[in-house]
C-alpha cells in the first residue's frame, strides 16, 4: 500500500474529483465530506436527513447535498444521475452509510434486524451499481466500501451489525474479481476499516477527522493497484486466509 499522502504535499490529486460519500450527515461520513472538499474534490453526500447534510455542507461550497434512501435502489440510481449531471461523472464513491443497532437477539424486532441488512448491505450494492458502469467505461474509479472485523468476534449485542459486515467481505471481494483486471486496471474496490473512531457507534478511538489521512493512500492508489483487499488502519490485513495461503503468500513476496 502507498505511503500516506496529505493535500498539502500532492495538492493536484483530488483537484476537481467528483466524490460521493453515503451517510454524509455526520460522524465519519461528516468529516470525510469536509476533508475531500478541502483537498479540492466535488463532494456529494448522501443520507436521509437533508437537515444534517445541509450542516454538514455548510461553509463549503464544494459539498453538495443529496437526500436519498439507500435501501432504495431506484432513489439511488436517480441521485447519482442528479449528481452526474450537477458536477460529472463520478470517479469516488465511499460506501460508508451505515447503522448499528444495540441489542440482543431475541430482544430485537425482525424489523431492526432486517433494516441494518437494508443499509448496512443492501445499501451498499444499491450505491456502487448505478455508479460502477461509468468507472468502468471511463477505465477510472475508486470505491471504497467501510468495512469492520466485527463479524470475526460478534459482541452479544451486535449480531446485526456484526452478520452485515461480514457480508460485507464477500461482496468486496467478488465485485473486484468481476471487474476484468486486464480490461480495467485503474477501476479499483476495496474494502476498509477505520479501527475504533469517535461516534454516534464508539466514545473513544480516532477523531472522525483523521480518517481522511488513513483512507487516502486507497484513493491515490495507482492504475493497477490492490482491488478487492481489506485495510485497516493503514494496513492490508487478510481477512479469513489460511494458514496455507498465508504460507503460500509470504513465500511468494520472499520470491520476488
Amino acid at each position: 500500500m502507498p505511503a500516506a499522502h496529505s493535500p498539502q504535499s500532492d495538492p493536484k490529486t483530488l483537484d476537481a474529483k467528483v466524490v460521493v460519500i453515503t451517510g454524509g450527515g455526520s460522524g465519519i461520513g461528516q468529516a470525510l465530506a469536509r476533508r475531500f472538499a478541502q483537498a479540492g474534490a466535488r463532494v456529494a453526500i448522501l443520507g436521509r436527513n437533508l437537515a444534517r447534510l445541509q450542516a454538514t455542507a455548510e461553509g463549503c461550497p464544494t459539498i453538495h447535498p443529496y437526500s436519498a434512501d439507500v435501501r432504495d435502489p431506484a432513489q439511488c440510481v436517480e441521485v447519482m444521475g442528479r449528481i452526474k449531471a450537477d458536477l460529472g461523472t463520478i470517479q469516488v464513491l465511499i460506501a460508508n452509510a451505515a447503522i448499528y443497532p444495540r441489542a440482543y437477539f431475541l430482544d430485537q424486532a425482525p424489523e431492526v434486524f432486517a433494516d441494518t441488512f437494508a443499509i448496512n448491505v443492501l445499501g451498499v450494492a444499491n450505491s456502487i451499481r448505478p455508479v460502477l458502469p461509468d468507472m468502468l467505461a471511463h477505465n477510472d474509479g475508486r470505491i471504497v466500501v467501510m468495512g469492520s472485523l466485527a463479524d470475526l468476534n460478534p459482541l452479544p449485542d451486535s449480531i446485526a451489525y456484526s452478520a452485515t459486515k461480514g457480508a460485507l467481505h464477500a461482496l468486496v471481494k467478488g465485485l473486484a474479481r468481476e471487474v476484468d483486471r486486464s480490461r480495467y486496471p485503474n477501476v479499483l474496490i476495496n474494502e476498509f476499516s477505520p479501527g475504533a473512531t469517535r461516534t454516534a457507534m464508539s466514545d473513544y478511538g480516532h477523531a472522525p477527522e483523521a480518517i481522511f489521512d488513513l483512507m487516502l493512500p486507497l484513493i491515490l492508489m495507482p492504475e493497477g493497484g490492490q482491488s478487492g483487499a481489506f485495510f485497516q488502519e493503514g494496513r492490508q490485513l487478510h481477512v479469513g486466509e489460511s494458514w496455507k495461503g498465508a504460507l503460500k503468500r509470504l513465500l511468494g513476496l520472499k520470491k520476488s
